[in-house]
């Protein structure tokens, strides 16, 4: 049992760890989250929904392993089930991570049981734990059953969806995290031959102001112009495109003519599935509830609300976008079910206009 000093200082610890991973790329926005063990039972988690940057000490609930509860004025992490798996599984884990970090999340889509790599000349090997919704006890117990099969590990890949790490304290959890990462970048590049950096590629954007389209590059082309104008007339509910031209996304927009979602959080922010022109005289592919435009051979606009919210868009595309590649390239891979789909996109949809009322009242 830990003294009230020493759960004050783990508190002001999983904040700076969770600066430490926005810093280092591993987490983005407020996806992801991270806990620390206080006692046998109880541990002090992330709350849902609120950034990192935002975060203060006493906002953080503490949830009973065995049976969910919570004390806090906040709600815990939607993903507490899967921390809570985690500490059940392993008296080492006093401090877990949950992220969505790119590569090590790509390596989850292509099928695997486990990732094997090397490092020092040891061998270490990472389970994948079989898909499991977010946020349900079918993915708790899939990462118990991972957690099971190779006792030595401390990070475990989550099919379709990220990834978790552990350790002793903070700075162990965070080593294991950019290790994992490390193997599965190394993975995709060689096996998955997908040399691909992950990151945005910003071209000619807008953003409805006062009810006029402001384009955020004074040069932007007539040609793209039109096509903004046409997305905000068919998209009323859209009031930012953010115009992504990244490797990945550059290379979907000329060779693909359709993306299912290998990803759940593609699944929830974009949308079920997306049309590709395949040529420059096929019209644009605009539709209710996908939040994502392709123009052929020039990438892909990005939807939202806001710049937050299409940003957001951008970079759950492109982690999709090198992920799609990589299978094409591997060979092999596991796409979601439409009905999975479906009920993330409903879902998120669902909460994020109560998040959005909230924020306007």
């Amino acid at each position: 049992m830990k003294t009230k000093e020493e759960v004050i200082k783990l508190r002001e610890e999983i904040i700076r760890v969770s600066l430490e991973l926005l810093e280092k790329g591993l987490i983005v926005r407020t996806w992801g989250n991270i806990s620390a063990r206080i006692d046998d039972t109880h541990y002090i988690i992330t709350p849902s929904g609120i950034k990192y940057e935002d975060l203060e000490p006493s906002m953080l609930p503490v949830v009973c392993i065995t049976d969910g509860s919570y004390e806090g004025e906040y709600k815990p992490s939607s993903e507490f089930l899967v921390h809570s798996a985690v500490y059940k599984s392993r008296n080492d884990a006093e401090f877990v991570i949950h992220t969505h970090q790119t590569y090590a999340t790509i390596v989850g889509v292509l099928g695997k049981k486990r990732l094997k790599a090397e490092k020092h000349e040891k061998k270490l090997v990472f389970p994948v734990a079989d898909y499991g919704l977010p946020g349900t006890e079918k993915l708790a117990n899939n990462v118990k059953e991972a957690l099971g099969r190779c006792n030595d590990t401390k990070s475990v890949i989550m099919a379709n969806h990220g990834s978790l790490s552990f350790g002793r304290t903070g700075e162990d959890a965070v080593k294991e995290a950019l290790s994992l990462e490390a193997a599965a970048q190394k993975y995709i590049y060689t096996v998955g031959k997908t040399e691909i950096d992950f990151g945005l590629d910003e071209g000619f954007s807008s953003y409805i102001e006062d009810g006029e389209i402001k384009y955020t590059t004074a040069q932007t082309p007539e040609r793209i112009k039109l096509i903004h104008k046409e997305i905000y007339s068919k998209r009323p509910d859209v009031k930012y495109i953010f115009h992504n031209k990244s490797e990945a996304v550059m290379t979907i927009s000329r060779r693909v003519n359709h993306m299912k979602p290998l990803l759940d959080d593609f699944a929830q922010i974009i949308g079920t599935g997306v049309r590709i022109p395949t040529s420059e005289v096929m019209g644009l592919q605009i539709k209710k509830n996908i939040n994502v435009v392709f123009g052929h051979n020039d990438g892909a606009y990005c939807l939202g609300v806001n710049e937050d919210e299409a940003k957001a868009a951008a970079i759950v595309l492109d982690k999709g976008c090198i992920a799609h590649i990589a299978v094409i390239r591997y060979g092999e891979g596991k796409f979601l079910s439409y009905f999975d789909c479906l009920k993330m996109n409903r879902n998120y949809r669902k909460n994020y206009s109560k998040l959005a009322e909230t924020v306007n009242d």
